[in-house]
C-alpha cells in the first residue's frame, strides 16, 4: 500500500527532466518529495510557473527553468531540472487505501494523512504523508511543510483531513519530531 510514499531506490532524473519540460502552465501533477525534516510526501495540485519559469506545485519548487537539451536522435527539446528534494515525478500511486475522515486534534507524530488546502496562487492542493509534531509542542502538527495545527487551532489554510493509516501500521518512513531552526545561531 505505501510504496508510492517511499519512492523509487535511485532518483530518474533524466526521466524527470524530461517529463518537467513537458508540463504546461495549471496542468495538475503529483510529485514525491523527500526530506530528512519532513519525510516522504507526495503533493499533487495545478503545475504554477513562477516569474523566473521555475516550476512549482503546493508552493514548493519542483523543478527549474526550461533549458534546451539535446535529445537522442538529435533534435532540440526543453527540460527542466528537478529540485534536489523530488524523489520522483510524475508521482503515480499504485495501490488502494481508504481515509477516513478525521479532526486534526486527534492525529499525533507519524499519522499516515491526506490533508487539502488552499493558497493563493498554488490554488488547491492535497498532501499526502506523515504527520510531524514539533518536538516540545504536541499541538504543532504539520504534513510536509505546511502546517495542520498549532495551539490556536486548525491551520487557516486546511481545508480537510483524512487518516491512512496510524502510526506503525503503515510503511512510510517517518521521520524524528522537528526541533528547532536555528537561523543566525539564533532558535
Amino acid at each position: 500500500m505505501d510504496t508510492f510514499i517511499k519512492g523509487p531506490s535511485k532518483r530518474d532524473v533524466a526521466g524527470m527532466k524530461a517529463a518537467f519540460g513537458a508540463i504546461g502552465e495549471t496542468e495538475v501533477i503529483s510529485v514525491l518529495y523527500k526530506t530528512e525534516r519532513f519525510g516522504n510526501f507526495l503533493v499533487t495540485g495545478a503545475a504554477h510557473t513562477t516569474v523566473l519559469d521555475d516550476v512549482m506545485v503546493g508552493g514548493l519548487n519542483a523543478a527549474a527553468a526550461k533549458k534546451k537539451a539535446k535529445a537522442s536522435d538529435g533534435s532540440e527539446v526543453m527540460q527542466r531540472q528537478p529540485d534536489k528534494d523530488v524523489r520522483a515525478f510524475p508521482a503515480q500511486f499504485d495501490g488502494e487505501f481508504s481515509p477516513q475522515d478525521i479532526e486534526v486534534a486527534q492525529l499525533s507524530h507519524g499519522d499516515l494523512v491526506v490533508a487539502s488546502f488552499s493558497q493563493e496562487p498554488y490554488g488547491d492542493f492535497v498532501i499526502t504523508g506523515v504527520v510531524t509534531e514539533a518536538e516540545n509542542d504536541r499541538s504543532y502538527l504539520m504534513v510536509g511543510p505546511w502546517i495542520l495545527q498549532t495551539a490556536q487551532g486548525n491551520a487557516p489554510r486546511l481545508l480537510s483531513i483524512q487518516l491512512v493509516a496510524g502510526n506503525g501500521t503503515h510503511v512510510a518512513p517517518v521521520p524524528t519530531r522537528r526541533g528547532l531552526v536555528e537561523v543566525d545561531g539564533l532558535a
